[in-house]
């Protein structure tokens, strides 16, 4: 039982779940919800069960590349089968529909969005994982846009949601998430996987990725000359550049598991530090 329970943990990629939530809660209390709704349990639990899934299924449809690129995950170490792995997937998404029905037709949208994306994601003749840019984009509106509008959804409409965060947070995640793809170039080159770094080459596809990061950062300023945001906002671009200043350094040295942690940790920071600036609004 033991060896089932370490091989679900590292399956759904528990860390994953960490930023999930994080990134929910940004929609949430940026739609005011510094209480809790009676509807915010299902609503969490659904969006959770869906990402859970989405990273097993990818975890089972890329069990011959981890094998190259990461074979200490459950399915290449011999934790679990890959037929074992598929039925934590159907299992986790049968949840995540059935737990999508009881609260209203707007989240149960969005959520067969965020389910559709996840299968797409990894199952042919989709597979937007292989596809130059679409791999990217699909991830930063999984995690960037759609995670903040099912959080936002909870207590306000989707037609009164703020296009410039939502608007920042995806081109932030969608360059950011690059930083995945330059650990796993020998894989992916050999089970032709269209990524930046194997299309454009690594340096052209670092020089791409963080000068978009850097404009990305200048957002914020120009959001609070507009008067979109307050002045806590601006912080983001402050404390943005200085990561992706390391992140940067970083993959300029070769060290790739150190930029990808850094961008991780720039995700949540992003994120807190955009929940802060909408709680003192409040």
């Amino acid at each position: 039982m033991s060896r089932y329970i370490k091989a679900f943990v590292r399956l759904i990629k528990v860390e994953d779940q960490i930023g999930n939530a994080i990134a929910f809660f940004t929609g949430y209390i940026f739609a005011g919800g510094l209480n809790i709704h009676g509807s915010l349990l299902p609503v969490f639990t659904a969006t959770c069960f869906s990402l859970m899934a989405a990273n097993a299924l990818n975890q089972c449809t890329d069990a011959d590349t981890d094998a190259i690129n990461k074979p200490d995950r459950p399915i290449p170490s011999g934790m679990i089968s890959l037929k074992e792995g598929y039925s934590i997937v159907a299992m986790l998404y049968a949840a995540t529909l059935a737990l999508g029905t009881l609260v209203s037709m707007e989240f149960f949208t969005l959520i067969n969005i965020a389910v559709f994306l996840g299968i797409a994601y990894s199952i042919r003749p989709f597979r937007f994982k292989d596809r130059f840019i679409v791999s990217n984009l699909s991830i930063a509106i999984g995690y960037g846009a759609l995670n903040f509008l099912l959080g936002w959804s909870v207590l306000m409409p989707l037609n009164a949601v703020p296009l410039h965060v939502l608007l920042f947070l995806t081109a932030f995640d969608f360059f950011a998430n690059i930083s995945k793809d330059y650990r796993d170039m020998e894989g992916d080159r050999i089970y032709g996987a269209r990524t930046m770094p194997l299309v454009l080459g690594r340096g052209r596809s670092i020089a791409v990725q963080f000068s978009a990061l850097y404009i990305t950062f200048t957002m914020p300023v120009l959001f609070y000359t507009l008067a979109c945001v307050n002045t806590n906002f601006v912080l983001v671009s402050v404390i943005g550049i200085m990561l992706v200043m390391q992140a940067h350094r970083d993959l300029l040295k070769n060290k790739d598991v150190e930029c990808y942690k850094k961008m991780m940790l720039l995700y949540i920071a992003v994120r807190l530090m955009i929940v802060m600036s909408a709680i003192l609004l409040f």
